[in-house]
């Protein structure tokens, strides 16, 4: 996947249904710890709550190890479930959903939960800002002095960030970009300088940045 979208900011939506208050809010986060935080702050932030069930997709949204769910004593699927669904069908990545219910007294039954929890969700995600994220890859690549403007160009001609930049006896210079774009900007690259300078995969880690 080399791009999606993620929450640019956390955002709050309430509805009633049978004078049952649900309160969501969607946050960003990037781990599991950062969604359990998220359930953390909405129980200070809304105590004495009956449930405050959750849904997260805290990495790519392709990326099935990184879905999370938690009733919080509904019955058994009425509420993460619809929650993750309604988050893995929006395409989103990186994003915690907590919906706080405080019970008003009257029961909604198995399909009246399902529904209520996708409806909170959906209606939080309407009203979500939302950025998009550029999945990047490291890649390195050294050079002599005389090659920095040129090979400065053809960066430039491409979705290229810098990460790391060391001036010795030659130029060492470490780039994140999206991987589709590799293939292309190493041709460039090896055109620009007649063969000598060489754009290569980093193989120590990966590297994204929205």
């Amino acid at each position: 996947m080399a791009k999606y979208w993620i929450p640019a900011a956390t955002t709050v939506a309430e509805i009633e249904i049978k004078n049952s208050r649900f309160i969501t809010s969607l946050q960003w986060v990037t781990s599991a710890a950062e969604h359990q935080a998220h359930i953390r702050s909405c129980q200070q932030q809304w105590p004495g709550a009956n449930h405050y069930c959750s849904a997260s997709v805290f990495a790519a949204p392709d990326d099935s190890q990184a879905y999370a769910m938690s009733d919080d004593g509904e019955p058994s699927g009425t509420a993460g479930r619809p929650m993750l669904t309604v988050l893995l069908n929006s395409g989103l990545g990186e994003v915690s959903a907590v919906v706080v219910r405080y019970f008003g007294g009257v029961k909604l039954g198995t399909g009246g939960l399902q529904r209520a929890y996708t409806q909170a969700t959906l209606t939080a995600l309407e009203q979500l800002p939302k950025t998009e994220k550029i999945i990047r890859k490291s890649a390195y690549l050294h050079y002599d002095y005389a090659d920095q403007k040129v090979v400065s160009h053809c960066l430039a001609q491409y979705d290229a960030i810098t990460e790391r930049q060391d001036f010795a006896a030659t130029i060492e210079q470490q780039i994140a970009l999206p991987e589709q774009q590799f293939e292309d900007l190493a041709t460039a690259l090896k055109n620009a300088t007649q063969g000598r300078v060489a754009l290569k995969k980093h193989q120590t880690g990966d590297n994204s940045c929205a």
